[in-house]
């Protein structure tokens, strides 16, 4: 093609209409038209349906205490029954925890709105003593369709900051909805029906209530009786010879399996490592930016299956220890409250929907716990 014919083709009446096209379309994403949309539950949906609901929901209730967290904090913990417990104290509590959130998207969360929430003293940082060991240097697409929702042009400056190594399709991904939302436009276009009836159900059906999720999963992993990560894969396996327990089903099962595949390549070593290290130096950004705007930090370590608990001994605890002092030093005193043998210290199968998951009656026990310490710990307001 001679310059002539490339000259000819750039200014061709089809291209600039259907480039026209592509760009009116990627603004609308851009200006948020496309977020009703989203497919129920994904990572985008969530984390916009959370955080709207929540800033919606500030006239009634606008939080002294905020939860940061991730699953473990959103599925554990019980903003109705935090708030009950501490009403005579006079705080009041609310929660931006989201599922399958890193630091990174933790952090960003609280940059673009804790400004927003002109009463909070304490934000409550749910832990998992475990993820320290499994921070990770590359971007996943969750964490990226997460960011995306957030301010996807400060999310590129954002994951450098955090130390993140992106790869070039990362910008691209962060830089046009259209390519951010290429997966769920599929899945619009192949199951239209049932994302409109999913969104019909939702425009019926609103949460009155001024906190976004209370869980409410009744399967236990108590039937199961596991012993221990290796006994945990061994009856959960799609080729187990393990029954299905009656109190659960198929769903609940494999979704147990995923976790403890999930504990499972997590790093036994209670060491201090590379990855430690820089889990912490990220976890000091967020401080930061928490600290500086004279809110206290109070780091929680939740309770989980006892399955995994040995993992959690005292040489794992101690770089815990020794990074939270480190991340909170030019701020503030270590404030920590250990949780862990809170729904106690034998079988407590009954309380955990999976191995790293409280089902609703491991949730309202922690709940009322940590209200209880949080009313000696805190006083009254």
């Amino acid at each position: 093609m001679n310059l002539k014919e490339l000259k000819a083709f750039l200014i061709d009446k089809r291209l600039l209409l259907a480039l026209g096209i592509l760009l009116f379309i990627e603004v609308l994403f851009q200006l948020g038209v496309y977020k009703p949309l989203l497919k129920k539950n994904s990572y985008a949906a969530n984390i916009n349906r959370v955080t709207e609901h929540v800033l919606g929901n500030r006239e009634v209730l606008n939080p002294d205490i905020l939860i940061v967290g991730t699953s473990v904090a959103f599925e554990g913990l019980s903003v109705r029954i935090l708030n009950e417990q501490l009403k005579e104290e006079g705080w009041k509590v609310q929660s931006i925890a989201i599922r399958g959130s890193e630091l990174v998207v933790q952090h960003r969360i609280l940059e673009k709105y804790l400004n927003e929430f002109k009463n909070v003293k304490y934000v409550l940082h749910i832990l998992e003593p475990g993820m320290a060991w499994v921070d990770r240097t590359e971007t996943v697409d969750p964490t990226l369709a997460m960011l995306s929702e957030l301010g996807n042009f400060r999310a590129i400056s954002l994951i450098k900051e955090f130390e993140y190594t992106p790869a070039r399709s990362n910008y691209v991904y962060l830089a046009f909805k259209s390519v951010a939302y290429r997966k769920d436009l599929g899945d619009l276009f192949i199951n239209f029906n049932e994302r409109i009836k999913s969104i019909s159900r939702r425009s019926k059906n609103p949460n009155l209530n001024p906190w976004d999720y209370e869980n409410g999963t009744i399967e236990s992993l108590g039937p199961y009786q596991v012993s221990s990560i290796e006994d945990c894969l061994a009856k959960t396996k799609p080729d187990s010879s393990f029954p299905l327990p009656k109190e659960s089903n198929p769903d609940h099962k494999r979704m147990i399996f995923e976790t403890c595949s999930v504990a499972n390549s997590v790093p036994k070593s209670s060491e201090e490592t590379e990855s430690t290290q820089r889990y912490f130096r990220r976890l000091q950004k967020m401080y930061e930016l928490v600290a500086k705007r004279n809110i206290h930090i109070i780091d929680i370590f939740a309770p989980y299956s006892n399955a995994i608990r040995a993992l959690n001994e005292t040489g794992r605890m101690t770089v815990w220890q020794n990074g939270l002092n480190h991340a909170l030093a030019p701020y503030q005193k270590l404030d920590q409250i250990d949780m862990q043998d809170s729904l106690g210290t034998g079988d407590n199968g009954k309380y955990c929907f999976d191995l790293i998951h409280l089902n609703r009656l491991g949730m309202e026990n922690f709940s009322l716990a940590l209200s209880k310490k949080l009313a000696v710990h805190l006083g009254k307001k």
